[in-house]
């Protein structure tokens, strides 16, 4: 909290108004945070385009949203497995933001740029597919490589149809071989 004061420039006890607890200073970062990415993400899904492009800007925007915020990105999941009321007001504001992923997967499968799936398993997949990719980047990684990639993987997939077939993953029809 010294730290903090010193470089706010504001008094102590000013600081202990607002956040009586360090606890309580940490819970407003966090979710002030993931509200500034949940207003990013209802403005990467307005504009009138495909809703594929809009997976896109979701993806896009998740990861640049943390691409520089590397020590936020790990307190935001430091509670996220408590059982206690921290917990359930992250999974809230996650709630949130998986709605606004859910919504768009639903507009791509209505207009045909994905096939029909479970959008809550989907939103899931695509949302740790960010999560893992965040986590474990580089220093030599850029963003738009990373977003091409999380995009390709998730709108195509890494089966041929001959690895669809072997596993009997859905989408291997008999006119897939190769």
């Amino acid at each position: 909290m010294d730290d903090i004061v010193e470089a706010s420039g504001v008094g102590k006890g000013t600081l202990y108004r607002y956040f009586p607890s360090k606890q309580a200073l940490f819970l407003a970062v966090t979710f002030e945070g993931i509200e500034r990415l949940r207003h990013e993400l209802e403005a990467a899904v307005r504009p009138a385009e495909p809703p594929a492009l809009k997976v896109r800007r979701i993806v896009h925007r998740t990861l640049a949203h943390f691409w520089d915020r590397r020590f936020f990105f790990s307190l935001i999941h430091r509670s996220e497995h408590k059982p206690d009321g921290e917990a359930r007001q992250w999974l809230r504001h996650r709630e949130a933001l998986a709605q606004i992923v859910q919504k768009a997967l639903a507009d791509a499968i209505a207009a045909g740029h994905i096939r029909r799936v479970n959008t809550r398993i989907a939103t899931e997949i695509l949302l740790g597919m960010m999560r893992g990719v965040n986590r474990y980047r580089t220093a030599e990684d850029r963003l738009e490589d990373l977003v091409d990639a999380v995009v390709e993987v998730f709108m195509c997939g890494l089966g041929t149809p001959t690895g669809r077939r072997v596993t009997g993953a859905a989408g291997a029809s008999p006119r897939d071989e190769a």
